[in-house]
């Protein structure tokens, strides 16, 4: 499109987890992405995904399983938790040296789920039931190994049944490429 490469891809993961007892979760991811280029300066890029008991992979805030009662005793259910997020990325690059970038991304695992399992509070002592983030950035790249960037984040992420918690982040960088 437009002289350059327009991408779509998917791709998967499954894998049986052990928790004990004879317990397996059955986890599993659903993935997508997209790389869109929106003229000869912008461009539209992005990753999707769905899945269950995929906090080791970075899914559902961290969180892979949810259960009721005593986690020692062999009668617990284990229940993998499900999720889904992503992120969306438009991308400004006016000249060759200097882009701006704009982005939200966000991570939900299913709030029903919590509620009914209770979840596992252990980790993060606390029910995390979504991430969004908002961000932009600037990066100028007055050499090809050299590069300056200035970034502003908004974290919010919100616990069940609770305000939201928010965290403005400012980050100033520079990169030496070799």
């Amino acid at each position: 499109m437009n002289g350059q490469d327009f991408t779509i891809g998917g791709g998967g993961y499954y894998g049986r987890q052990s928790w004990g007892f004879g317990r397996i979760v059955n986890g599993w991811v659903a993935t997508a992405d997209v790389f869109l280029p929106l003229g000869r300066q912008w461009e539209l890029s992005g990753e999707f995904y769905r899945g269950d008991a995929v906090g080791g992979l970075g899914g559902g805030i961290g969180q892979t399983t949810l259960w009721q009662g005593s986690f020692l005793d062999p009668s617990t259910v284990i229940h993998g938790l499900d999720s889904e997020g992503g992120w969306a990325q438009l991308k400004f690059k006016p000249t060759a040296k200097f882009q701006i970038n704009g982005a939200l991304g966000i991570d939900s695992p299913f709030t029903h789920e919590l509620r009914e399992y209770g979840g596992n509070p252990f980790y993060y002592n606390s029910f995390l039931s979504r991430n969004f983030t908002p961000f932009g950035n600037f990066i100028y790249q007055p050499r090809s190994d050299v590069a300056f960037s200035a970034e502003y984040r908004r974290l919010k992420t919100s616990i069940l049944d609770s305000a939201p918690q928010v965290a403005n982040q400012v980050t100033l960088s520079v990169g030496y490429l070799f």
